[in-house]
Parts: structure tokens; C-alpha cells; sequence
């Protein structure tokens, strides 16, 4: 029995040898955490690649600058016309949308404009097609030199009454990347402002004529 004993044990002990010499590495329960591991940091690697670059082209915007000027036909007679412009925006064709370029109130004396435009604004913006400036004239006033009856004249002042203060001025124009848009505005004064009487009294109206008379690129 002693003997049948030891020969079976010495033949499981050679099937166990034989089984474990057998065992591919390649099924080994140690190597598949390491091939896991690589394959989610390559997959990683790739997707936060590709969402980076997607993000970036989608949030780059170019700009340029857009410089409006200024200028005035002269009115007979005024000594000075003073008009003061405020909340000065530009229409974006597409997306359609406004942009306001200033909303700084700005007193102008348009007869000192005849011959020396005067800058209204200079704004950096995107680039892209535009339509439309609009602003609005909150005030206005009108100086004439005018006979006191003793041969002496004195300057006589007189509020301009403003029925609508919006101005809008149709002008395309466009915008492009590092470049510069200028457009020369046109303050019509002798067509704005009316007088109307109101008994022996003089009155004033304005309403505001104003035109896109140049626009350049450069």
C-alpha cells in the first residue's frame, strides 16, 4: 500500500509540473491591466486632441478697425450750428445683429466742419459686412448775427426742436482683418434744420439729413 501510495503521488505531482510548464504568458492575469491601461491613455490622448483643436477654430474671431469722420455743407447766414451726437452703433448684416460703437455724448459745431472733418469714432470690430450706422441727436442749437434796431448786431441763439432724434444712415460697407475702414459722414445742415414762425417769434426744427459720402478701405 506504502508503495501504490508514493506512485500516486509522485504521478500527480508530474501532471501539476507538466500543467503549470504548459500555461501561455500571453493569458497571463498580469498582462491585461497593463494592454487596458495603454489602450484608455491612447483613446484619451486622441479625443482630448481632437476637442481641443475643435474648440479653438470655433472660438477664433479676426477684427479690424472702423474710423467714421465727420463733415458739414455750410448753412447760410448761422454763425454756428451745434448739434450733440450720442449712442453711435452699426448694424452687423450677418448674424444679424446691432453693435454699439459709442454712446459718449459729443457736441459739434457743424460750420467748423466745411473744411475740416472731424473724427466720431474709431472701434475695433469684427470682421464682416455692415449695413447700417445709427445714432441719435440729443440736441441742437443755432447762433445767427442779427440787427439789435441801433445798427449794432448781437448773436442771437435758438434751440433747435428735434421731432425724432434717431438717425439712421443705409451705407454697406465691410470690415477686414488688420485693416481700416473709413467712411466720411455727411451732416447736411442746410436740409435738416427748417424755420418755421410762430407769430412774430422765429422758430427752429432740425431733422437730422445725414449721408455716406465716402467710404475707403485701407
Amino acid at each position: 500500500m506504502k508503495k501504490w501510495g508514493i506512485l500516486i503521488s509522485v504521478f500527480v505531482c508530474l501532471v501539476l509540473i507538466f500543467a503549470i510548464n504548459c500555461k501561455s504568458p500571453t493569458t497571463s492575469e498580469a498582462d491585461f491591466p497593463a494592454v487596458a491601461a495603454e489602450s484608455d491613455s491612447s483613446s484619451s490622448s486622441q479625443s482630448g486632441s481632437g476637442g481641443s483643436g475643435e474648440s479653438s477654430r470655433e472660438t477664433t474671431t479676426t477684427f479690424g478697425s472702423l474710423k467714421i469722420m465727420l463733415k458739414d455743407k455750410p448753412v447760410e447766414d448761422a454763425e454756428h450750428v451745434y448739434v450733440t451726437i450720442s449712442n453711435l452703433v452699426v448694424h452687423l448684416a450677418d448674424p444679424d445683429e446691432f453693435i454699439e460703437l459709442s454712446n459718449e455724448e459729443k457736441e459739434f459745431d457743424l460750420l467748423l466742419l466745411r473744411d475740416n472733418p472731424t473724427t466720431l469714432s474709431v472701434t475695433l470690430l469684427e470682421v464682416g459686412h455692415y449695413n447700417q450706422i445709427r445714432a441719435d441727436v440729443v440736441e441742437g442749437s443755432i447762433v445767427f448775427l442779427e440787427d439789435d434796431g441801433q445798427g449794432d448786431f448781437d448773436k442771437v441763439t435758438y434751440d433747435l426742436k428735434i421731432p425724432s432724434n434717431e438717425i439712421k444712415v443705409p451705407v454697406q460697407f465691410y470690415i477686414k482683418e488688420n485693416g481700416t475702414t473709413e467712411i466720411i459722414l455727411d451732416f447736411d445742415a442746410e436740409k435738416s434744420i427748417k424755420l418755421t414762425k410762430q407769430g412774430n417769434k422765429d422758430s427752429y426744427k432740425l431733422r437730422p439729413v445725414i449721408n455716406a459720402v465716402n467710404v475707403s478701405y485701407q
